[in-house]
């Protein structure tokens, strides 16, 4: 039986990181996992680079070696890693040090607990789809985890995107931009510019222009099997083409855009009690009240 490698991935400017690795280096010297583990600091300045058990390597290393890395981070760590991928076999598991943690949604408390349900068998995979964009005149071809942002690049006026459904024209978009998301992007730029929130396992995509200058142009959402194409006009120089939050590059007006679902998925490793709409509610809030008690608390006279 092979010796199972996680790899552990880190966002290099958290500072509060360094206990963590420390937490977890001095638990797996006292403990026999039969696991060997290996970490990619990025040369972080909150690491200190000695370790008992963790051996360090380079991200294309663990990318390689792993049969699952964990992010150490936030949401943004772990679409980061997920983009840099070159297999697609690879499991994932988020630890959230950042904010809200909707895909990374391992409090780093739980996150030995949740390394030895993994070793025992003890996890279930929550399997997401991505988008893949195709630049037909530059040849240029990426993917995104989240979602595809147009942006008009700091242009103070509005720019055009026509978009079309397989061969069906969709709308003529008079707007800032379009946001072009899976339903596990839902949850993010998406969900703060008025679009709705999608299950993961729904295969949609939700289309969603940004302040589009007409009130009856509300986000669309389509099946995944169909395919976008997207053509982009401005009176600028250039506008912008953002995949899960990084910068893609900028480009010229009429770039034509096509879009699909990706034949490549995102294996995330979850335990029982992180289910989708648990999740969510717990971190929206959902079902509390926020009110003061004390004004339904009547005395009597």
């Amino acid at each position: 039986m092979l010796t199972k490698i996680i790899g552990i991935l880190v966002n290099p400017r958290k500072k509060n990181i360094d206990r963590l690795v420390r937490k977890l280096d001095k638990w797996l010297a006292e403990t026999d996992t039969g696991a060997i583990f290996r970490i990619c600091t990025y040369d972080s300045p909150y690491i200190k680079n000695h370790f008992n058990k963790i051996e360090a390597r380079t991200d294309t290393e663990i990318f390689n070696e792993a049969e699952m890395i964990i992010t150490l981070g936030g949401d943004g760590t772990l679409l980061r890693t997920i983009n840099k991928m070159n297999r697609f076999d690879i499991k994932m598991m988020g630890v959230n040090l950042g904010g809200l943690g909707f895909i990374a949604d391992t409090p780093p408390d739980k996150l030995i607990e949740h390394i030895q349900n993994y070793l025992h068998g003890r996890y279930f995979i929550d399997e997401r789809s991505q988008i893949s964009c195709f630049l037909p005149e530059s040849e240029e071809k990426f993917r995104a985890f989240n979602d595809i942002v147009i942006d008009k690049a700091g242009f103070a006026r509005v720019i055009q995107i026509e978009t079309h459904i397989d061969t069906e024209a969709l709308n003529n978009y008079i707007a800032d931009g379009l946001i072009v998301s899976t339903p596990t992007g839902s949850t993010g730029h998406s969900l703060s510019n008025g679009g709705p929130i999608v299950a993961p396992g729904a295969g949609v995509f939700v289309i969603n222009p940004i302040c589009p200058h007409s009130l009856t142009n509300r986000p669309v959402i389509i099946p995944d099997r169909m395919h976008l194409k997207i053509i982009v006009y401005t009176e600028a120089d250039s506008f912008n083409i953002f995949r899960d939050g990084t910068a893609q590059g900028s480009f010229a007006s009429g770039t034509v855009m096509e879009l699909k679902r990706s034949r490549h998925t995102v294996k995330l490793v979850k335990m029982e009690h992180q289910r989708f709409f648990g999740v969510l509610s717990k971190k929206l809030h959902w079902g509390e009240d926020f009110r003061n008690k004390n004004r339904w608390t009547y005395k009597k006279i």
